[in-house]
């Protein structure tokens, strides 16, 4: 009786384990970037991107699109972390410093979710044409043209229209 238990204990870890459900990332991590770029290198001596929660939870979000993303400029521009104070954090890069307004990239950080949603505006693969996409859970969802919130006031209008939190 305790091998058929131990059985279907290991078999249910399994099944939730490939339900399509991400662990939460320990994204503790990104308070130290409040009101610093991303790129400084504040723990470990590595950037925000290279921290290992922060890395997982792009993971997630992204996909396929996180190879893009590791793909990335490092010296392209980018814009200090801002918070909500409630636990939402907002990152901002360019990935590629020639071609800043076709490929760059709204990270929103939900701290307590330990989650990520990236808003997504690429140029690659798409003959020029500027494209933006909403990533979280591994997903890409096509959005309107300015989507990903270009020039706007409030860097948390994009999650705020198109996320979750």
């Amino acid at each position: 009786m305790k091998a058929l238990r131990e059985k279907l204990m290991g078999g249910l870890m399994v099944a939730g384990l490939c339900s399509g459900h991400a662990a939460a990332a320990d994204l503790s991590a990104v308070k130290q970037w409040m009101g610093e770029f991303p790129s400084a290198r504040i723990i470990a001596n590595k950037p925000l991107w290279d921290q290992p929660g922060i890395e997982d939870a792009l993971r997630a979000a992204m996909g396929e699109y996180f190879a893009k993303f590791a793909q990335r400029n490092a010296n392209a521009p980018e814009y200090p972390v801002t918070s909500d104070g409630n636990g939402l954090f907002v990152a901002w890069s360019c990935n590629n410093s020639d071609d800043c307004g076709g490929n760059q990239m709204t990270v929103y950080f939900n701290t307590p979710a330990g989650i990520a949603q990236v808003c997504f505006r690429s140029s690659e693969g798409t003959g020029g044409k500027v494209q933006d996409l909403w990533l979280a859970g591994g997903k890409a969802r096509p959005l309107p043209i300015n989507g990903c919130g270009v020039g706007q006031r409030d860097p948390f209008a994009p999650l705020k229209r198109y996320g979750g939190t």
